[in-house]
């Protein structure tokens, strides 16, 4: 099965992020509609409220996506699935374990900036040190796994060509 490069697996991500993102603020201005106590208590905690319904937004996109093609539509749309290093679709606990992995890693900036909004810059600086050991950890794997791909034993490649 051969690697998926670098720059597919980052211009998914962040594609996936706007859709996420865009779904996000979406679901806030619905709640915020709907809900009066949602409204006063919105402009309290903004942040929190957010992340929160970012997170469940996140997690209900990927594990749809993950339902129908092992991969989120993006990933799809780039031909790419989601395999166990046996070459076998991964379980849902394999799925979960990955997926709560990556939500962790890539929310701890979050997190902070959450906690102490003066942590901005250190939180970008995390963010981009991610980033580093990200495209490191890429290159170097024979399979490209990144952390929360050797923890649940599975990798993203290339579906296989269909013949006509």
């Amino acid at each position: 099965m051969q690697k998926v490069e670098f720059s597919i697996r980052i211009l998914t991500f962040i594609l996936d992020s706007i859709i996420i993102v865009t779904l996000s603020i979406m679901g806030v201005n619905i709640l915020w509609d709907i809900s009066p106590l949602l409204s006063q208590l919105y402009f309290q905690d903004y942040w929190l409220y957010c992340w929160i319904i970012q997170l469940g937004v996140a997690l209900a996109y990927h594990y749809t996506a993950f339902s129908l093609w092992s991969a989120s539509p993006m990933q799809h749309l780039k031909n790419l699935t989601l395999v166990t290093t046996k070459g076998k679709r991964p379980s849902f606990i394999q799925f979960s374990i990955r997926l709560f992995i990556k939500a962790t890693v890539v929310n701890i900036p979050i997190y902070m900036y959450v906690y102490d909004q003066d942590l901005f810059f250190f939180a970008g600086a995390i963010y981009l040190a991610i980033l580093l050991i990200g495209s490191k950890m890429i290159y170097e794997h024979p399979r490209g796994q990144l952390l929360h791909g050797l923890m649940s034993n599975s990798y993203f490649t290339y579906l296989p060509e269909q013949e006509s």
